[in-house]
């Protein structure tokens, strides 16, 4: 958030261009991409993608960036979900979009490419016309269209041959190489591996991450020369992403032992079953409601079963819990045997298995002794 307000800030200190009339970039222009590391806050865990358009004797240096938003817009998280959010391009100056990427301790890399005059001059008239009102506007969506299929595509079009995709870290399925960028943040992998269905578990065949675009521009040739004819590190960042202690899966392990022992109470055990329930109620009515082909066909459901809300007031037997809770849970497991989903999600299936146990446990126990 604070890099937005940073950005927001300087583009209020930066001269106005009008997206009209530009001239035609002289012999001095270069093109360069720009790959900026990952931060701290959600929206960043996976990197950012600009171009910047340097031409000195025009006195030009602007970075374009797909990857604004307004966190005014109304109804803004519903958007968001159901996938009709709307992001945008826009530049600013390079030394304000460095300024920016500085304060957040995020390294930045450039690949100067080595493209003709003609080259160069598309790549410019096609990023001046997405600035127009009919096209500056894009429904964002994570792997199809983000800040970095946005600039795949203009260089694609600029190129007689497209990028390859077939690049190191870019041939597993889309969830493996999600989770990659999550090692060190337990659950916001989790979260991001309950809310993807099966889609994101086929092998990838876009380059949709910043560092996987880099790679591919850096084994690319065009008639027999390296498509990149300079790489500079621009900005190194002084300190890696640190992780707390809590955000790990072994911290998520042990704290499920613990409320496994709390699961004994009540109280403890249908908070527990809320929560998950209201979760189940969600991924059903998202994959009704969103846009985004990633969240379809989520077996999470299997997992947080909606039904697990109606704990408190159920009075069923063991057979009854087991068709309900059991099956859905050991079906959840079966699905995912193969995917990396089943073991990012192994405490909250403890839990609720434990949970589950104990609620037959005691419930029967009662039972039997009110029979007594």
């Amino acid at each position: 958030m604070k890099r937005y307000i940073l950005f927001f800030l300087l583009l209020l200190c930066s001269p106005i261009w009008s997206a009209k009339n530009e001239e035609p970039l002289s012999d001095t222009a270069q093109i360069s991409i720009l790959t900026c590391g990952t931060g701290e806050e959600l929206y960043a865990l996976f990197g950012h993608t600009a171009i910047r358009v340097s031409d000195p004797m025009q006195g030009i240096d602007r970075v374009y960036n797909y990857g604004l938003f307004d966190f005014l817009t109304p109804n803004f998280y519903g958007k968001f979900v159901k996938g009709d959010l709307l992001y945008f391009v826009d530049y600013d100056t390079y030394k304000n979009f460095l300024i920016s990427y500085i304060y957040d301790d995020r390294t930045v890399y450039e690949q100067i490419l080595d493209l003709n005059d003609q080259q160069k001059q598309i790549v410019w008239n096609e990023l001046n016309e997405s600035l127009s009102e009919n096209n500056k506007y894009y429904i964002y969506k994570f792997i199809d269209q983000n800040c970095t299929t946005k600039v795949v595509d203009i260089v694609n079009n600029t190129l007689e041959v497209p990028l390859r995709t077939t690049v190191e870290g870019n041939t597993a399925s889309y969830r493996k190489i999600l989770n990659t960028y999550l090692h060190n943040r337990y659950f916001e992998m989790l979260g991001i591996n309950l809310i993807f269905g099966s889609k994101v578990d086929k092998k990838s065949d876009l380059l949709f991450l910043p560092d996987k675009f880099m790679n591919a521009l850096a084994l690319t040739s065009v008639a027999g020369k390296p498509l990149v004819k300079e790489t500079l590190t621009v900005f190194e960042a002084r300190q890696g992403n640190h992780t707390a202690w809590w955000n790990t899966f072994i911290f998520a392990l042990v704290l499920s032992g613990g409320l496994i022992v709390l699961g004994r109470y009540k109280i403890a055990r249908y908070t527990y079953f809320f929560i998950f329930g209201l979760l189940g109620v969600f991924f059903f009515a998202v994959g009704f409601y969103s846009l985004h082909k990633e969240l379809l066909d989520n077996n999470s459901i299997l997992l947080c079963n909606p039904l697990l809300v109606f704990i408190p007031f159920l009075k069923w037997n063991k057979k009854l819990y087991s068709i309900v809770f059991g099956i859905p849970l050991l079906l959840f497991i079966a699905l995912n045997i193969t995917s990396e989903k089943l073991w990012i999600s192994l405490p909250v299936i403890l839990l609720i298995l434990f949970s589950l146990l104990f609620e037959i446990y005691f419930f029967n126990f009662k039972l039997n002794t009110n029979k007594k």
